[in-house]
């Protein structure tokens, strides 16, 4: 009987502690923890949106090129990391922007050193997309430009092939510049060299650096049976 009373006081003096596992702080009552944000708990909760999402690969990528470490980082190590700020700004804009390949976007910039407090500027996502558009997979190039074009073609009432003949040119413009649109539809289809015969002066201007014509020329020759495929199928589907 003394024990149990001696345990009965014990507890009077010492009351139960609720702990928040991000932070560590101690609370008398549960429901004042559950009620509690701190700055990783908004971390965690937030964890989910896009930007988050993808500032988190961004920060893994970055770890797995500069560490020899082969553990597994977590989200909870994420949230906690001086850089998480950061790399979070960098995925909002990559999820803005809707950047394209954002793991190659990533790697690029690991790749060529570009510090992380100039990675969310339009500058040096323009360089990335000319020098990737210049090599990724034909294939994946016409298949998100097809996207593009059905998409602009929706808001005009046109038929998706028809979009470089008939749809807005600022608009396709526009899509030139953000990758959207790739060169190898541009040029491999009989539209798209009509749409850039038609071109004013300052739409080239706009565009140029995108599809740089003696680059592409170069690599239509270096590939000549793949641009013969890609020709063929956009051809086919009435481009």
């Amino acid at each position: 009987m003394l024990t149990l009373l001696n345990m009965i006081k014990t507890a009077e003096t010492n009351p139960v502690k609720y702990e928040c596992e991000f932070c560590k702080r101690e609370f008398a009552k549960e429901a004042t923890v559950f009620k509690h944000i701190c700055q990783y708990k908004h971390r965690w909760v937030e964890r989910d949106k896009k930007g988050n999402r993808i500032g988190f690969q961004a920060w893994l990528q970055f770890y797995t090129r500069n560490s020899t470490s082969k553990k597994n980082r977590t989200v909870e190590e994420f949230i906690k990391s001086p850089y998480y700020n950061a790399f979070v700004k960098f995925g909002n804009y990559c999820a803005e922007i809707n950047a394209i390949s954002v793991s190659r976007f990533i790697d690029w910039l690991l790749k060529e050193q570009i510090k992380i407090d100039t990675w969310c500027q339009d500058s040096v996502y323009t360089k990335f997309l000319i020098a990737y558009t210049r090599i990724e997979d034909p294939m994946d190039a016409i298949v998100r430009s097809i996207e593009t074009t059905i998409k602009l073609a929706e808001t005009e009432s046109i038929q998706s092939h028809d979009c470089l003949r008939y749809g807005n040119v600022n608009r396709i413009c526009y899509a030139i510049t953000a990758g959207k649109i790739s060169p190898w539809l541009l040029y491999q289809s009989d539209s798209g060299t009509t749409f850039l015969s038609n071109l004013t002066s300052d739409n080239v201007s706009m565009i140029l650096d995108y599809i740089n014509p003696e680059q592409w020329a170069i690599k239509f020759k270096r590939y000549p049976e793949i641009a013969a495929e890609v020709k063929a199928l956009l051809r086919a589907g009435g481009y």
